[in-house]
């Protein structure tokens, strides 16, 4: 009886030094995006109401609801050490700007930062030597996805000499 219950205690500290050393079996559930979900692949609804931790190398996907936009990373990881990818880096499902104004006919555009056109993206324009941007050189993507001001122009400047970056001004 007693070399049982001895075997008995060393499987039981094997089993917890073992344990001390493997502290995750996975990682912890982690909350959507705001306006989004996380699609669990492989699970059912009961699986995802009921499970505290999900395996390692097991993905997730961020989705959004109505016509938003995931900004950031859409799929995140499991990884050994018990954290998921990319979490320096953090998902938004954002409302995108329908018309995006990517090109100005003898100008540039600039977007800041670059991607999808969504909430919070900026527009710079500036107009190619020769030619006067006429209207605001920034429209900004508001939370209702417009733009907050209308897309400018170039216009040719026939008082430019092309000698130099000044333009003279002639009276008319």
């Amino acid at each position: 009886m007693k070399l049982l219950f001895f075997h008995v205690i060393i499987i039981m500290f094997d089993s917890f030094t073992e344990a001390s050393h493997n502290t995750t079996a996975g990682c912890a559930i982690i909350r959507p995006p705001r306006d989004g979900g996380i699609r669990y692949r492989g699970l059912t609804q009961e699986q995802i109401h009921s499970v505290q931790v999900l395996p390692v190398d097991y993905e997730i996907e961020y989705i959004c609801r109505g016509n938003r936009v995931i900004v950031g990373p859409k799929v995140r990881k499991c990884l050994p050490d018990g954290t998921w990818t990319d979490l320096s880096q953090r998902s938004k499902c954002l409302l995108p700007c329908e018309q995006v104004w990517t090109s100005l006919e003898n100008g540039r555009v600039a977007v800041s930062p670059p991607g999808p056109a969504v909430e919070g993206t900026v527009l710079r324009y500036s107009c190619l030597s020769s030619f006067i941007l006429e209207g605001r050189n920034t429209t900004q993507c508001t939370k209702q996805g417009t733009w907050d001001s209308p897309k400018p122009t170039c216009r040719y400047n026939r008082h430019h000499t092309g000698k130099s970056s000044r333009c003279l001004l002639h009276p008319l």
